[in-house]
């Protein structure tokens, strides 16, 4: 506890974090906006229901239970990992950013109505939440793996998120709130804004890698140059550079000789 206080006010005292956690807020915001203002017009558009291999075989289950509050014990945990190292919230903030104004677009592009779903409606609160026709592609797949991607070097981290990949998965399918293509294309999508991330935010992903130690900054190590005159035993100044023409022969006293 008393290194990630100290991680705080270590990293709130730099002005290039300061402005990049601003940048990264200021980012998701506006992706928040995008995503809302997607997801509200692919609503009010939205076609008929299509068939599906998997829906079609399979369910639906009420899953509601497991879909939403699931969801908010996620979102628990991975903002105290966040917290509980400073030095990941701008890349997390960026990447996160990123993926939901991605996802907006494709959103805004595909207006196919959900498939029939379990008949025990959710609290309006949370249908306006967690129900719509943002169908292509399932942020409850691409989140988590995007979140396994970017703790990869941690094991613990990379095998839950991976987990919860899987989990969420199968339970939008299970509750026929998400065609299969749109699970399986969120596998591959994500993948792709990671790595777009990883390029437009380098230095923030270098900082979201680096341990408490290496986030803080460490002190610089000064050397004393003793200055010594040319004529005391500590030190020899510097000889003169010449130059010499080819077959010049210098002589001792630095003057050349020629035929």
């Amino acid at each position: 506890m008393e290194d990630t206080i100290r991680l705080y006010r270590t990293l709130l005292g730099n002005r290039a974090y300061l402005r990049s956690l601003s940048e990264g807020a200021f980012f998701l915001a506006a992706s928040s906006i995008a995503i809302y203002a997607a997801v509200t017009y692919a609503t009010v558009h939205a076609s008929n229901y299509v068939t599906d291999f998997v829906l079609s075989r399979v369910g639906p289950f009420n899953v509601r239970f497991l879909f939403i509050y699931g969801t908010f014990t996620a979102f628990v945990i991975t903002a105290g990992l966040l917290a509980w190292r400073p030095n990941r919230l701008p890349f997390a903030l960026k990447t996160a950013a990123l993926f939901l104004l991605v996802r907006s677009v494709f959103v805004a592009l595909t207006h196919v109505a959900p498939s029939p779903i379990d008949p025990q409606q959710p609290a309006p609160f949370f249908n306006s939440i967690f129900y719509g026709s943002d169908l292509f592609f399932s942020g409850h797949t691409g989140l988590p793996l995007l979140a396994a991607l970017a703790f990869w070097h941690i094991p613990q981290c990379r095998i839950f998120y991976l987990t919860l990949t899987c989990f969420f998965g199968s339970i939008v399918l299970l509750g026929h709130y998400h065609y299969s293509i749109d699970v399986l294309a969120a596998l591959f999508i994500t993948h792709g804004i990671f790595q777009i991330s990883c390029w437009l935010f380098r230095r923030d992903y270098v900082l979201f890698r680096s341990s408490e130690s290496e986030a803080m900054p460490r002190a610089k190590r000064t050397r004393r140059r003793i200055l010594a005159p040319a004529d005391s035993g500590y030190g020899s100044a510097p000889k003169p550079f010449a130059l010499h023409l080819v077959g010049d022969e210098s002589s001792p006293n630095g003057q050349s000789r020629t035929d």
